[in-house]
């Protein structure tokens, strides 16, 4: 009896040291760097054409092509169809969004959690990483989609980002984002993110198909599906406000 309890006491200390250390060998910053590669190209300019599919019970689907550059924080979205939306355009710089209609000069200062289309938002289509616009920590590790995850909290960086927090599941195995939950800052859930499909590039695999759920709306549901990435050189002009009526 004596020799179980002098063991109890002995494993005890073992656990509490072995658990901390598990943990511990898991870099969160790496894991970030990982879904944001799947993503884009955080350390490199790029372009991406993106559909973004919108569909609600009992109405046929709409549907927006995109044509998205990025450098650094800084991006731009072009409208490309349908024709009524045509030339339309998104200026982001940092934490600040601008808005352009074609033959007008007004530039319009708009938030990037303004709906774009369905459950798809202004900051949904123009922001292609989550290092730069949130901290994270690692809560715990859980199976989501049949998939053996790290769950990471992420807190936004300013008020202006799109999301105050962000709860993100990361497979272990290979590092692709499966599943967040994303809320406002009352802490209501805004929406739930799947990441549905991955596809092979010249540098690796990309993000292929995104899907958006409403979690207040049964049946209401958004596409994001990337096609073409391409790494590119982009001028530091095109990302100005004075340059969006020449897009």
């Amino acid at each position: 009896m004596q020799g179980t309890i002098m063991m109890k006491y002995f494993l005890l200390p073992l656990i509490l040291f072995l658990t901390p250390t598990a943990y511990g060998a898991v870099s969160v910053e790496s894991l970030i760097d990982q879904v944001d590669q799947y993503r884009g190209y955080p350390e490199s300019p790029f372009e991406v054409t993106l559909l973004v599919h919108s569909k609600r019970p009992n109405k046929p689907v709409q549907k927006y092509k995109l044509a998205v550059k990025v450098k650094g924080e800084k991006s731009i979205v072009k409208f490309l169809a349908p024709a009524r939306q045509k030339g339309r355009a998104i200026l982001k710089e940092g934490n600040n969004m601008w808005f352009h209609i074609p033959r007008t000069r007004r530039v319009i200062r708009i938030s990037p959690t303004q709906r774009l289309l369905g459950e798809a938002s202004n900051g949904d289509v123009a922001s292609t990483n989550f290092k730069n616009d949130y901290t994270a920590e690692l809560v715990g590790e859980e199976t989501v989609e049949k998939t053996l995850s790290y769950k990471l909290h992420l807190k936004a960086t300013s008020r202006k980002i799109n999301y105050a927090t962000i709860d993100l599941w990361i497979d272990k195995s290979t590092g692709k984002p499966v599943k967040s939950n994303h809320y406002a800052i009352s802490g209501k859930l805004l929406k739930v993110a799947f990441y549905k499909a991955f596809q092979n590039t010249e540098s690796g695999e990309k993000l292929h198909k995104l899907l958006l759920v409403n979690p207040l709306r049964k049946g209401q549901y958004t596409w994001m599906i990337y096609n073409n990435y391409k790494q590119v050189n982009l001028p530091d002009q095109l990302f100005r406000k004075e340059s969006l009526n020449r897009l």
